[in-house]
């Protein structure tokens, strides 16, 4: 059974759709989900957010302390971008999948523990307020990204979920992406009965790396193959040609049934992780402008043409290689509906070095209907109705051109859609910048900031005097991989060069703030001077705690020090300012330090703590 292409919100890869103007946003949205108009995705998995560096930033939690979990707010469930994102994707299509997956956890888990019943707990939480606070059911639930898995724990899950009435959302399970383990879980399977009763379907990622090679211990199992996470890098016609590959060689080569690839979509800096990695690109929220790019059309020829449940027909799925009919190589998949006599044919030659005439028969009972075609050509036209395909005495032909994407059906409602209206040009990211944060929506992030690690959120001053942007996350968290970090988000352009930044900074108790100017990815993050600090972004960094003392470091030596009263619980304003090898640091309009320093030349600007709460606001940024 076809299962359909998908896509994976995760890494926060889509935090600068949020903050997309209208109408773009919805036009972003409609290229994405919405039927017969672009992508027309059928599965959507999104991050469950733990607090922590995740690939380009964090994602926050819905429970990021033990107490947040025993005591549950409506608001919790409201924090960042994903609970949006899937509301998005159902209003536009009803039958989209959803899909819940974690790469870290919050610290208080297990005590660090990622396997442990905190976690399961943790998750089915995660899925009880999709649905009481957003509406939303989930179909599947995932382990932990490309990390070893534990299968005791995996039971453990299923037994947590069913015990919470979630026995309708089915494990995927696996989500390795080393050769050496890409399948391992369908062996452990194999050898244990219980743990394949708690698997509803199996998935490993970059299955194209390894020819879609799938072993028979998994083939044998009767579970869903699925590929996790699939990769095409680009965001161009390269891209877009290995995207259609993957598609239509995963079935024929290795029986895998859906494709989600990472990532939904680049909203992210270019200057991040993996540039490039979505089927199209919005990362200029300022502008609005955004790139409907040459992937999306892939994904658009094969889920306007099938939807979930259709059925592979075998012996119309092949891929021929370099001694098949085109020599070079080409791919052929047919699907039929599930009911009554609607088939599509899909065909990517995209290695083919010459035309070839290719004539099909039609038999078993399928609709002998004239067949709607559509066209994408390499470097040119994208998803182009051509004129229909006649059938003729169960038959028909079709020149097939190289470099090319045929989809071709008895159906009707497929379109391409288009913006309406005009798409803004790019422009660099505004200077001089301000935030104060008073507009924006409870809970999210700031409007243009980009968390990390850590979890900064506007929340309501406690003064009550408007609103503010506070670090949230009290300890490290349980980290994907190597990523651990101190709290820090980001704000900018990486170009800026002289600039003079300030914000308002307020410690409720113990613990720092820190405010970075000419702020880049750092080469060495445990180079920082301050014990206990890793950031991911360094630059010159003035750092003030509660007790008054502060520092002005460049990344790998401290260039002032001093120490001030210490603030207490009130606001003070700081600042940050560099011009041609200059810094000036100033605390409530009082300058404390004036140096030279020519390490750095350009960066963004970055707030960042301790595992301490701390508050901004009036942040703004003017050139100099």
């Amino acid at each position: 059974m076809f299962e359909g292409v998908g896509a994976l919100s995760a890494g926060a890869s889509s935090r600068l759709l949020l903050d997309y103007p209208e109408p773009q946003r919805s036009q972003i949205l409609d290229f994405l989900f919405k039927p017969g108009f672009g992508a027309n995705l059928h599965h959507l998995k999104v991050e469950i957010g733990g607090d922590v560096d995740s690939t380009d930033g964090s994602e926050a939690s819905h429970a990021a302390t033990r107490e947040e979990f025993m005591y549950p707010r409506p608001e919790y469930f409201q924090r960042g971008y994903e609970w949006w994102l899937m509301k998005e994707a159902k209003k536009r299509n009803r039958s989209i999948l959803l899909e819940g997956l974690q790469w870290g956890a919050p610290g208080w888990i297990g005590d660090g523990n990622f396997y442990s019943q905190d976690n399961a707990d943790f998750i089915a939480a995660f899925i009880k307020g999709a649905k009481q606070y957003h509406g939303l059911d989930l179909d599947f639930q995932g382990l932990w990204n490309e990390t070893p898995y534990d299968t005791e724990w995996i039971k453990l899950l299923r037994r947590t979920l069913d015990e919470n009435g979630l026995r309708r959302v089915g494990i995927d399970a696996g989500d390795l992406w080393k050769p050496e383990e890409k399948w391992r879980i369908a062996e452990d399977i194999a050898r244990d009965p219980a743990l394949g009763d708690a698997i509803a379907a199996i998935n490993a990622h970059t299955t194209h790396m390894n020819g879609f090679c799938v072993p028979k211990t998994a083939l044998d199992l009767g579970k869903p193959l699925w590929d996790g996470e699939a990769h095409a890098y680009g965001g161009d016609w390269y891209a877009a040609a290995n995207h259609i590959r993957f598609y239509l060689r995963c079935y024929p080569l290795g029986r895998i049934t859906k494709m989600i690839s990472w990532s939904l979509i680049t909203s992210y800096h270019d200057f991040l992780e993996c540039p490039d990695s979505g089927m199209m690109k919005a990362n200029q929220p300022w502008s609005g402008y955004y790139e409907v790019q040459p992937p999306l059309w892939m994904i658009a020829h094969v889920n306007q043409f099938a939807a979930p449940g259709w059925r592979y027909l075998d012996q119309s799925c092949r891929v021929y290689e370099s001694e098949g009919a085109l020599r070079e190589g080409f791919s052929i998949v047919s699907l039929r509906a599930p009911e009554g006599g609607d088939y599509s044919v899909l065909i990517e030659t995209m290695d083919a070095k010459e035309p070839h005439r290719g004539r099909f028969n039609v038999k078993g009972g399928i609709s002998n209907r004239d067949l709607a075609c559509w066209r994408s050509v390499f470097g040119g036209e994208t998803f182009v109705r051509q004129s229909d395909v006649p059938v003729r005495d169960g038959a028909f032909t079709l020149e097939l051109q190289p470099n090319c994407v045929y989809s071709l059906t008895t159906t009707r409602g497929q379109g391409k859609g288009s913006p309406s209206g005009h798409i803004p040009p790019k422009t660099p990211f505004p200077l001089p910048f301000a935030a104060a944060f008073n507009e924006e929506a409870l809970h999210q992030p700031g409007r243009f900031f980009c968390d990390v690690h850590g979890t900064f959120l506007v929340t309501e001053r406690a003064d009550h005097q408007g609103r503010c942007l506070s670090q949230t996350t009290l300890r490290q968290g349980i980290p994907w991989g190597a990523r651990a970090f101190s709290p820090q988000t980001i704000v900018g352009d990486i170009n800026w060069k002289d600039y003079r930044a300030a914000v308002d900074i307020q410690l409720p108790g113990d613990g720092l703030a820190i405010l970075w100017c000419r702020a880049t990815l750092a080469g060495n993050p445990q180079q920082f001077l301050l014990p206990g600090l890793a950031p991911k972004f360094q630059g010159y960094a003035f750092v003030m705690d509660a007790k008054g003392t502060w520092h002005l470091q460049a990344p790998e030596r401290q260039l002032a020090q001093g120490h001030i009263a210490a603030p207490g619980a009130v606001w003070h304003r700081v600042g940050l300012a560099v011009k041609n090898d200059e810094l000036c640091a100033t605390w409530d309009g009082q300058t404390l330090a004036r140096v030279t320093d020519a390490s750095l030349s350009h960066g963004l600007i970055a707030l960042g703590t301790g595992w301490n709460p701390a508050n901004f606001d009036h942040f703004e940024v003017t050139p100099q």
